[in-house]
C-alpha cells in the first residue's frame, strides 16, 4: 500500500494507514486486533490523536523522510485545523477498504 499525504494546518504530510501503523497504534492504545475494525467508533480524542499520530509516523517512513514530529507537535497543529481531523478519518476509511463508490459487477 502506498501513501498518500494529509494537509494540517497548510503543511503537507504523508499519511499511511497500513499494517505497521495500525501495529504502532495497537501496541500504544493497548487494542486487541479484534478491536481494530471500531477504529473511528466513540474513539477518544487521545485515541484519534494517537492514531493519527502513527499514520503520519508510518507515512513519512514510507516515504523515506525523516520524522520528527511528537504528539504534542501534531495536536499543536490540528489546533489550528480541526478539520484535519475528519480528513485524517476520511484516509483511513480508504486504507481500510471503506469506500463509498459502488464497484461494477462481474458481466456474466
Amino acid at each position: 500500500m502506498n501513501y498518500t499525504f494529509i494537509n494540517i494546518n497548510q503543511k503537507k504530510h504523508p499519511i499511511k494507514f497500513g499494517f505497521n501503523a495500525l501495529r504502532k497504534y495497537s501496541s500504544k492504545t493497548n487494542t486487541s486486533l479484534q478491536d481494530l475494525d471500531k477504529l473511528g467508533d466513540n474513539m477518544t480524542l487521545d485515541s484519534a490523536l494517537t492514531l493519527i499520530y502513527c499514520g503520519i509516523e508510518d507515512g513519512y517512513r514510507a516515504a523515506k523522510q525523516e520524522f520528527d514530529l511528537t504528539i504534542d507537535d501534531l495536536a499543536d497543529l490540528i489546533d489550528n485545523d480541526y478539520d484535519s481531523i475528519g480528513r485524517a478519518m476520511e484516509i483511513l476509511a480508504e486504507h481500510m477498504g471503506g469506500s463509498n463508490e459502488k464497484k461494477p459487477k462481474a458481466k456474466k
